[in-house]
């Protein structure tokens, strides 16, 4: 299954090419030609407001419904997710070795940390590691704050009283 934009051309019959926001799309999907790439069903789907649309590639004829299709876009979205966190919470790609070995254990290192966390969001320790990261965050920058600034006055400016003459 993969997304594709509003006008990609399909087509119904060999030959004649329409743009997938122009059909009439029934909800177990229509079956269409992909330019290219061969026959393929075509599903749409209501996102924010704006149509979606996906093709799934059936490589025999096997029955495939709409239940079918939101349990792939839902599987597809869980994938989504994994890469989104394993980048943006467990930095998987911010390392600054050059050696195979080094990068491998990065990298196992990056997929615990991912492991770890669902595991405590699982067990109700938080509800969503984005929260738990900003969370940390702020208060490991509150402390660094703290203790940077004890004794540090004399570098506050110091302002003179406004005068009025």
């Amino acid at each position: 299954m993969f997304a594709v934009e509003k006008n990609r051309t399909v087509s119904l019959e060999k030959g004649q090419w329409q743009q997938v926001q122009y059909l009439d799309i029934p909800d177990n999907g229509l079956d269409v030609w992909l330019k290219d790439f061969g026959k393929v069903r075509l599903f749409r789907t209501m996102l924010k407001d704006q149509h979606r649309h996906y093709v799934v590639y059936l490589p025999e004829e096997v029955p495939f419904e709409r239940s079918d299709f939101t349990q792939i876009h839902d599987q597809r979205w869980q994938i989504e997710q994994y890469h989104r966190a394993i980048k943006q919470v467990c930095h998987i790609e911010h390392f600054q070795v050059r050696n195979e070995r080094p990068a491998r254990d990065h990298i196992f290192a990056a997929i615990l940390a991912f492991v770890y966390l669902q595991t405590m969001r699982i067990a109700q320790a938080f509800t969503n590691i984005y929260q738990h990261q900003r969370e940390l965050f702020r208060e490991t920058a509150g402390t660094f704050v703290k203790s940077f600034s004890e004794g540090k006055d004399h570098l506050l400016p110091k302002l003179a009283r406004a005068i009025n003459a």
